[in-house]
Formats: C-alpha cells, structure tokens, sequence
C-alpha cells in the first residue's frame, strides 16, 4: 500500500533536523525525510527499501526491533535510545519515538540524535573519575609499620 503523500510531505517534514521515516512492519524503510542523508551519509536509494536493522549493530537488535514492534506502541512509551551506523563506518545515538500509522502496516518513527550529549556525558565521567583517582592517590595510606 502506498504511503499517502499527505502525510510524508511539507516543509515540517523535509526540513526536520529529527530523522524521520516510515517503516514497514517488516522493518523495510519506506520513506526517510533528508535528514537520514545528511546525519549518516547514506544517498536516499541507499536507504529506502532497506531494512533498517542493517545499520544497527547485533547488540542493538533487540531494541530496534521493540522501536518497530506495532503491538508494543503505546501511548506513553519511552523514546529507545538506539544507534546507527554511518556510512563512514561512524554511529551516531539517536533517541526515538514511534507511532503506527492507523489503517496501514507502518509506523513513523522520529529519531533525534543525541551523540554529542553521549559524548559530552562521557567526558564528564572521565574527568570524574580522573579526579577521584587523583584523590585517592593523594591520600593514600601511610604504613604504620614505618
């Protein structure tokens, strides 16, 4: 069934920073707006048609195919969080949401990506832990046999 092209259409669409696609029950991609192209580098007849669990790595299966379970769409859910892989080789950590599409076998699903919020997180911890361990070092016991 074709994808009205009411609903994929428009600037809000097009321009959005958010990754956002239609997705097959299948897991096939059936329509991604731009922003598919320019976070991951893929050309557009690179990704539709294609499975979109061939840009997640085995470990992130699981979650990517609760993002594309339609019985598990509920109102409330949890955005996953779930990375891509990029054409360079690269991922970048997208945290999504999905919605089935009423009447039709798809979901639209929106993604936006938080790698350099990860990033800046993991920075954070390093320094942390850098600093405790100085701590640590700072404080380290005298022997009492001395």
């Amino acid at each position: 069934m074709e994808i009205p092209d009411r609903r994929v259409s428009g600037r809000e669409f097009d321009d959005s920073p958010q990754l956002m696609a239609v997705v097959a029950f299948d897991g096939i991609l059936k329509v991604v707006n731009a922003a598919w192209v320019k976070t991951l580098g893929y050309r557009m007849d690179e990704l539709v048609g294609r499975k979109l669990l061939r840009l997640v790595d085995d470990p992130d299966r699981a979650s990517a195919l609760k993002l594309i379970n339609s019985r598990l769409d509920a109102a409330g859910a949890r955005p996953i969080e779930l990375a891509l892989r990029c054409k360079d080789g690269t991922y970048r950590a997208f945290q999504w949401e999905s919605r089935r599409v009423a009447g039709e076998q798809t979901i639209f699903i929106t993604g936006r990506d938080v790698t350099d919020q990860r990033r800046l997180e993991v920075t954070q911890n390093l320094k942390m832990y850098e600093l405790y361990a100085l701590a640590a070092k700072k404080r380290k016991p005298t022997d009492p046999s001395s």
